[in-house]
């Protein structure tokens, strides 16, 4: 059954298919709250009172956008709320999960697609040899320089750009790019 069925037939008043939505989308939840509390107990039990929440809200759930997109927006708020009881201060987020919250209905299937892809190259990056893997994050999700790289590394300058290069394409294949 597709998930318009499934949130048709929950609606009417059928709760039992509840389950299998959570079954289509806990991995995405879980990997989204993954991102920004980073501890994996903590970030399971959030994704459980996601989907908690999401199944005593059914009832305000809209249709505007993807059913997906709602449960992301609930997965935030919970991860802000979590973030800020455990810190007790103004709430840091993490930059690459900061981005993809959606701003308003129209933007939120974007964000979420835009999510999913981001997903897919971290799982695709995770799957490289370590040497490509490395050179990958350092760059791009620390944000750090081919000189700072090379000097964490040890490694020549001109080898960080080559494994750079060589680590894009590596990625570019495995997503068909």
């Amino acid at each position: 059954m597709d998930e318009k069925g499934l949130l048709r037939r929950i609606a009417a008043g059928e709760k039992e298919f509840f389950g299998e939505l959570v079954l289509r989308h806990q991995d995405f939840i879980f990997n989204a709250v993954r991102n920004f509390v980073r501890l994996e107990e903590e970030a399971r039990d959030i994704t459980q009172d996601v989907f908690l929440k999401a199944y005593e809200n059914m009832d305000k759930f809209r249709g505007e956008s993807k059913f997906s997109s709602w449960l992301y927006r609930i997965a935030y708020n919970l991860s802000v709320n979590w973030s800020e009881r455990r810190r007790g201060r103004e709430t840091q987020l993490d930059d690459s999960f900061a981005d993809t919250v959606p701003d308003d209905a129209g933007s939120a299937d974007e964000q979420f697609d835009r999510a999913l892809v981001l997903s897919r190259i971290k799982e695709v990056i995770a799957e490289l040899p370590g040497k490509y893997s490395v050179v990958l994050k350092l760059y791009y999700f620390e944000d750090r320089s081919y000189q700072e790289i090379a000097d964490t590394l040890g490694i020549p300058l001109n080898t960080v750009k080559i494994q750079l290069l060589r680590a894009r394409g590596l990625v570019r294949k495995k997503l068909d790019f």
